[in-house]
């Protein structure tokens, strides 16, 4: 997901698509554990993506 996708997303969808990105990186470490994952690229991805939700959030939250 590209970064200007997801600044135009609003605070709770923010927040729902994190909980789910964090749900889909635990099923990847699983994966990844257990012999699954070919390509364990999109863990890096996949934590790239909460990191730049959790920075839009930070923001949003020290401008009000």
């Amino acid at each position: 997901m590209e970064l200007v996708e997801l600044k135009q997303k609003t605070g709770d969808d923010l927040k729902t698509l994190l909980i789910e990105q964090r749900a889909h990186l635990k099923e990847l470490q699983f994966q990844a554990h257990e012999g699954q994952l070919k390509q364990i690229h999109t863990i890096k991805q996949t934590k790239k993506v909460i990191a730049q939700i959790l920075t839009l959030l930070n923001v949003a939250a020290s401008k009000q």
